[in-house]
């Protein structure tokens, strides 16, 4: 663990860092340019940094948590810096959204609904598999299950917060043929959309001998029948991608459920003002 001193605690696009690093035992690994991505680095004064941003900003907006790291990892138990901040973002009526695997955040589920009562709050989580053996291999011991995540996703729903899933990391070969069981049983609950990359993995160049390397190690036989018809290289995506981007599109649309990743990355950033009353019109009574 280190200290970040940094100056902008937010973002062009209004990204939240407040812990940065392997925040759990992926087999992907995020690039954090100048940091070490296999230690997790900590912003103490957050909280004070984004307050006195918002406090002097004139427009409104979404805060995006956890592009770099869990914000509910290990040391949040101690430092309470999400739970600070999202109080600051609650207090200065911005959105937020927030990505996570664990079970923490149900103790800041009492500053959420607070923030989902103003604007727009959102739990963005990913399900990659419904295998539970699976999902340890690709995301680590240190997450929730897909059972706690299921049940997560109904508890925020009754305090009025948000939810986007996402199927990252969609991996040849691991679980890719997952996908379409994920959407089959999400479609059937209360979300507002499923992004599944359009079957796209991307790796970049910097992280990709450890992604292959891992990939080896956790899934030896998938990996085989992988290089039989694949190459290592900065981008995977399944043969048949088209026909099961058209039936999970089809499955999406039936539902109602937001499945483009470029819409979906776009509402993430359009901030709602659920507090103005609606004016009436001279023609309703």
């Amino acid at each position: 663990m280190y200290i970040i001193e940094s100056r902008n605690i937010l973002t062009p696009q209004n990204g939240l860092n407040i812990y940065r690093g392997r925040t759990e035992n992926s087999i992907c690994l995020t690039e954090i340019p100048g940091a070490d991505p296999m230690d997790i680095g900590i912003k103490p004064d957050a909280p004070q940094q984004l307050a006195g941003v918002l406090k002097t900003r004139r427009s409104k907006g979404m805060i995006l948590m956890g592009n770099l790291g869990d914000p509910y990892n290990e040391y949040e138990d101690e430092y309470k810096l999400c739970r600070k901040c999202l109080k600051v973002i609650e207090y200065n009526d911005y959105g937020v959204v927030i990505s996570t695997k664990r079970s923490l955040i149900r103790r800041d589920l009492d500053v959420l609904s607070g923030i989902a009562r103003k604007t727009k709050c959102v739990l963005d989580i990913s399900i990659p598999t419904l295998d539970e053996d699976k999902l340890t291999l690709i995301e680590g011991e240190e997450v929730i299950s897909i059972s706690d995540r299921l049940e997560l996703i109904r508890e925020v729903r009754q305090y009025g917060i948000d939810v986007l899933i996402s199927t990252y990391p969609v991996i040849p070969m691991v679980n890719d043929i997952d996908v379409m069981d994920v959407v089959r049983l999400l479609s059937e609950y209360d979300i507002l959309g499923i992004d599944f990359m359009d079957y796209r993995l991307a790796i970049k160049k910097s992280v990709r001998e450890f992604f292959y390397n891992e990939y080896r190690s956790r899934f030896p036989d998938e990996y085989q029948l992988f290089r039989e018809k694949y190459e290592e290289s900065g981008e995977l995506i399944p043969e048949d991608y088209k026909k099961r981007i058209a039936e999970l599109r089809l499955i999406c649309e039936t539902r109602g459920i937001m499945y483009s990743s470029q819409r979906i990355k776009s509402w993430k950033r359009q901030y709602e003002n659920n507090t103005t009353g609606k004016q009436m019109s001279l023609f309703e009574v």
